[in-house]
């Protein structure tokens, strides 16, 4: 039997619609965060609770529309928060 090459399995993505600071030559090309189960929950939670507070809004309005999710990533305290933004 031949041998499958191992692939990691994904979960879905989704398209980033800016970077700050901007995306420059010395950037990575990929960045892997591995994260254990309770910070994988906390981060989810995070995420849940401002899709909840963006669903509230009036996706009809220029506010509305607009409403986009921040993940920061500190590299140097090994931390990573959810916040709101603003799409361009």
């Amino acid at each position: 039997m031949a041998d499958k090459a191992r692939r990691k399995q994904g979960y879905g993505g989704c398209t980033i619609d800016h970077f700050s600071p901007a995306v420059g030559p010395e950037w990575p090309k990929a960045i892997n965060i591995v994260l254990s189960f309770e910070e994988a929950m906390k981060l989810s939670l995070s995420l849940q609770h401002r899709l909840l507070d963006i669903n509230g809004l009036n996706r009809s309005t220029r506010e509305g529309k607009a409403a986009a999710v921040n993940l920061c990533i500190y590299a140097d305290r090994c931390r990573m928060t959810v916040t709101a933004e603003k799409v361009r």
